[in-house]
């Protein structure tokens, strides 16, 4: 057995001294005083189902109050250098900073309010319909340590008999209630809830504003509960609040003008108070232009009117409505031009109408701005860099607030580290971009207005990269695109790019080395292009409170396939197009991600992958900049990165040599499991696994024996095993993952799986097998 290793050894003696110190932070007491170390609820009805009596345990202990000091591993850290710090001599400096900053006062036992405590649990057991609740609590003190317990007994949940709407209420605002009555959240037989009553009362309030009542309030609405029926059940009648609303509560009111003013700014009217307010100014004639039913005041001229008739829903004549405000609303904000977007009603007199002028405030962002990045970077397998860009954008161009970009990048990489690979050459990137994003779909002689509450996108790039392996080849690429960016709402976005050309160009440099390497499958000489459509779904992006969330995202990339066709194109017979090769394939990719929230601080996150490239008439596979790869801080963390496959080829394992750079693939299956928790305020661990491989479209390739894809596939499949702990601060997560292989698909049949041979205390085992894994972000 191996011996532990003296970190280990010396991390646990320092989680005993915490402990130790924590456990005795209640000597720092008087006499009198107790420490608090929290709350326990007990549900005591036997008819209740076991799930239920769990999920209102977890709800009424997360509502005791106080709240005991926070822990980490059952340590109280804060607290005990609170302690430690004692009390501080002086105002300023390190004891009073370790105190007040770092530190955390006790909760003491005193502070346990029973009485306080039964009428909250109460409280929130009747709102879930459970009317005859009764908590019971009691307080026990115990070596200056003090904990709370109550027996809670929430007796029969009330359900729903029936929900009627006031019949003798015969007015036009009543009766538009009633024409919805049929999508009421309020159901027969469902128990009742207070939480569902106040969403029913702002689902008729959204009704009404979207029937033209601005200034209706859910307030005005009273659902009445009879519970005196008997049969623990209540009869729900709603009624309007006539008596308190105000005689513009149930009018409808129709739009009178709507006026846009795209050069609105922030202006400090109170240097002693500090409060910061618009800056108005009353628009003349001169500096309004009417265009499509509503007036754009813009006395600088830096705006085209038409920069709005995507955004704009409400019409003058007709009634308002609460939708098509929102839908203006989120669409100027998308624009990207606006740093702040405002609108107000004004209601306009008027003896024998109702009617309302918009005015929409827009405070523009600074047109032209910089944004300089530099970082370093790592991957798994002893390597690193540093990288950065420049860019400069615009963010009006043409008066269209259209958004253009140039992006300067280069980066650095080299090896600090061997194990069992070779020392691989340093390689250099540099890159320009350009971008122009236009806010609005540009289709020859077609007007398309959106639907949805985003403004869609057309976007044009052309980019230049170049990559230089050191001594080894250079790659110098030319790409173009043409494209449209659209949302269906907050969680579906699409990516049509019609129009796809990538010209490159591999040029090897030292012939002599080119021995020293295997690059067959790096090299790639010719044009790619043809259409993409991405589409993404992100449930948690849609504002919902979920327990279940899920991620997808598919591709299809199409190259060369019409014109291949057209020249008869096949292995035997290559065509070219402008004097060069060009890439003939089909590929589909798809990622689909699920997150299930197991309580309020832990995630068990998943992902499967699968990529499909086939490749025919012009190329016998995929290019290498479209082919896939495997292992690496995003993918399978127990393995070097992108050096996985394919299938059971293994270059060391065969062959004792290490010639590959990275080795990629036509096809590629991935899946992932992660266990995450929130361990201390921003610090989170994660235990994880991680499964795949990369496979080539045909068999027989000389450089990758066994790397073809088979209906075997499944038994090829790498799989690691790690842990991690991350740094979430909230701007930027820092992740450290730790991980090291459980199967490799190499070996022969019956050695794949290498639990036996895990052994973290040997040195060799570590440093052919334990990745450190340092990477921005979650993997997925």
């Amino acid at each position: 057995m191996p011996k532990p290793s003296k970190y280990l050894l010396s991390s646990l003696l320092i989680l005993y001294v915490l402990h130790a110190m924590s456990c005795s932070n209640s000597r720092y007491l008087s006499e009198k005083e107790s420490l608090y170390l929290g709350s326990t609820v007990k549900i005591t009805d036997s008819a209740m189902p076991k799930s239920e009596k769990k999920r209102l345990a977890t709800q009424l202990e997360e509502s005791v109050r106080p709240k005991p000091n926070s822990s980490f591993l059952t340590i109280r850290l804060k607290l005990t250098l609170y302690n430690i710090a004692g009390v501080p001599k002086k105002e300023k400096g390190f004891r009073n900073w370790l105190r007040n900053k770092i530190g955390e006062p006790p909760v003491l036992g005193s502070e346990l309010n029973i009485d306080g405590n039964n009428k909250v649990l109460v409280n929130i057991l009747q709102n879930q319909g459970y009317f005859h609740a009764v908590s019971t609590g009691t307080k026990q003190t115990k070596k200056k340590k003090t904990h709370g317990f109550f027996e809670v007994t929430a007796g029969p949940q009330t359900k729903i008999r029936n929900v009627y709407y006031e019949k003798t209420d015969t007015s036009v605002l009543a009766q538009d209630v009633a024409d919805r009555e049929s999508k009421s959240l309020l159901k027969t037989g469902d128990p009742y809830n207070l939480d569902v009553v106040k969403n029913e009362r702002i689902r008729i309030d959204n009704i009404l504003k979207n029937k033209g009542y601005y200034y209706f309030s859910p307030d005005y609405i009273l659902i009445d509960a009879d519970t005196g029926i008997g049969n623990n059940e209540a009869d729900l009648t709603l009624k309007m609040k006539y008596n308190e609303m105000p005689r513009n509560a149930y009018r409808k009111y129709t739009i009178n003008q709507v006026l846009i003013q795209p050069n609105y700014r922030l202006t400090n009217t109170s240097r002693r108070s500090g409060d910061s307010t618009f800056r108005r100014r009353n628009p003349s004639a001169a500096d309004t232009v009417l265009y499509n039913n509503f007036k754009v005041v813009d006395r600088q001229k830096l705006y085209r009117p038409y920069v709005f008739y995507q955004a704009m829903q409400l019409t003058p004549g007709e009634l308002y409505n609460k939708r098509d405000q929102n839908i203006a609303l989120n669409r100027l904000v998308t624009l990207g031009a606006f740093k702040f977007v405002k609108n107000e009603f004004t209601p306009v007199r008027d003896s024998t109408r109702n009617l309302l002028d918009v005015s929409y405030l827009l405070t523009p962002y600074p047109r032209k701005a910089f944004n300089v990045e530099f970082g370093g970077f790592t991957q798994n397998d002893s390597r690193g860099g540093v990288r950065g860009s420049f860019s400069w954008r615009n963010k009006n161009l043409f008066r269209g607030a259209e958004v253009f970009t140039v992006k300067l990048t280069g980066s650095f990489e080299a090896q600090y580290g061997g194990g069992v690979q070779a020392q691989r050459p340093n390689t250099y990137n540099f890159g320009v971009e350009t971008n122009l994003n236009i806010p609005r779909y540009i289709v020859p002689f077609i007007d398309i207005k959106p639907s949805g509450m985003y403004i869609p996108r057309t976007i044009m790039s052309a980019a230049y990269n170049y990559s230089l392996r050191s001594g080894m080849y250079q790659i110098n690429s030319l790409s173009f695109g043409f494209g449209y960016n659209w949302k269906e709402d907050a969680a579906k976005d699409h990516k049509l790019f019609p129009f796809n050309i990538t010209l490159v160009r591999t040029d090897t440099l030292d012939l002599a080395k080119k021995d020293s390497f295997n690059l067959s499958n790096l090299i790639y000489n010719g044009i790619i292009f043809g259409p993409t459509y991405e589409y993404t779904y992100n449930s948690q992006l849609d504002g919902r409170n979920r327990k279940d969330n899920f991620y997808f995202s598919g591709l299809v990339d199409l190259s060369g396939n019409l014109v291949g066709i057209a020249q008869r194109a096949s292995p035997d017979n290559p065509q070219k197009i402008f004097g060069s090769n060009y890439a003939q394939y089909l590929k589909f990719q798809a990622d689909f991600r699920y997150y299930r929230n197991l309580t309020e601080k832990t995630v068990l996150a998943s992902r499967v992958m699968f990529g499909y490239g086939y490749s025919y008439g012009n190329s016998s596979k995929l290019p290498n900049v479209k082919q896939f790869f495997s292992g690496g801080s995003s993918s399978l963390r127990g393995f070097a990165s992108r050096l996985v496959g394919p299938g059971i080829y293994n270059e060391y394992y065969l062959k004792g040599t290490t010639k590959q750079f990275e080795i990629r693939g036509d096809i590629k299956a991935e899946a992932n499991l992660e266990y995450r928790a929130k361990l201390y305020r921003f610090i989170e661990g994660a235990v994880f696994a991680d499964a795949g491989n990369v496979w080539l479209q045909r068999p027989n390739n000389e450089d990758f024996p066994g790397g073809e894809f088979t209906k075997d596939f499944y038994k090829q499949l790498a799989v690691d095993a790690g842990v991690g702990i991350r740094f979430d601060f909230s701007i930027l997560l820092l992740r450290f993952d730790f991980a090291f292989p459980i199967r490799k698909p190499w070996l022969p049949d019956g050695e794949r799986w290498r639990f036996n041979d895990i052994r973290l205390g040997d040195p060799d085992w570590r440093r052919e097998n334990l990745f450190f894994n340092l990477a921005i972000g979650y993997p997925f």
